[in-house]
């Protein structure tokens, strides 16, 4: 049977699955490490050869045609089964570099200070920690293990519940000492340190009142607002109020006595964190090391 001359297009084929996926030439020259205007060239030059429109601009956005809908159906599952055609054949050994990405407050609080224990039992894997607040796409980049926070469901990998960690308030021994936090009503004499998007929206002072038995008074209230929990965990340890933080945050702070969990109080469940990966990697070896080594170190 005779090659399909169409079949020549494979490398604008490629840019046309990220530009499809991404529905954006400059999010798919991002991917493909190459200049947007190349991105647009490619896509022209597919859709002359085709003689079919792909896609449409709307705003900022490149939409798929109905034409292009189709086809990036089918190119998608073509080249779905060439990487498992790939990866049947390039099994990669146990040995090596494998790249973990983990939110920044997770990764610098908690992986990172726990690495040394990895390569310890297995030092002839490299691990390459990356931190990032993003979804990334682990199928389809360099990444071989996520580790992420929030209720986030990703259908095109392999995703399991690591744990549910409760969230608690921290505070100095000095704040402790001085706002005698002993009685928990002196809360409303402090800074209440927040912090933004952390994955759960009840995940709030005013929840953590609730729960307390106490009244919030708006009118009276401290805030400082943060964007990561390192953050927050660093205006605490400076002295600086009580902040509300995912209990593994603060673990090895707390046991040092660096900081101090005033009160007898949990928000439950949760943060939910997730481990994501591709088992069909050719680095499935490595990963399944690295993620049994995961699973003991937090129980």
């Amino acid at each position: 049977m005779l090659m399909d001359k169409r079949l020549k297009h494979i490398t604008l084929l490629r840019c046309f699955d990220a530009a499809a996926r991404h529905q954006s030439y400059s999010l798919a020259a991002d991917e493909l490490s190459i200049t947007q205007a190349a991105v647009s060239q490619q896509i022209r030059n597919l859709e002359r050869s085709l003689a079919v429109k792909l896609f449409s601009r709307e705003g900022r956005s490149m939409l798929l045609t109905k034409q292009g809908k189709v086809l990036s159906e089918y190119v998608a599952k073509a080249f779905e089964q060439l990487s498992q055609g790939f990866d049947r054949i390039q099994v990669e050994p146990a040995e090596g570099v494998l790249t973990v990405t983990a939110s920044p407050s997770f990764c610098s609080r908690w992986l990172v200070p726990r690495l040394w224990k990895f390569s310890d039992i297995h030092p002839n894997i490299q691990v390459r920690a990356l931190a990032s607040a993003q979804y990334e796409d682990v199928r389809h980049s360099e990444l071989d293990v996520a580790i992420r926070q929030g209720e986030h469901i990703d259908h095109n990998v392999y995703q399991e519940d690591l744990f549910r960690d409760p969230v608690i308030a921290v505070c100095s021994p000095k704040v402790f000492k001085e706002e005698k936090l002993h009685q928990i009503e002196n809360i409303e004499r402090c800074w209440l340190v927040e912090a933004l998007g952390s994955g759960r929206e009840d995940i709030t002072w005013q929840r953590w009142f609730e729960l307390a038995g106490l009244e919030m008074k708006s009118e009276q209230t401290k805030w400082m607002e943060v964007t990561t929990w390192e953050m927050g965990i660093n205006a605490v340890l400076s002295g600086h109020g009580i902040f509300l933080t995912s209990s593994c945050m603060a673990q090895d702070l707390i046991e040092s006595g660096a900081l101090v969990n005033p009160f007898d109080i949990k928000m439950e469940p949760g943060l939910r964190f997730s481990l994501l990966y591709d088992q069909e990697s050719p680095r499935i070896a490595r990963i399944q090391a690295f993620t049994d080594w995961l699973k003991a170190e937090l129980n």
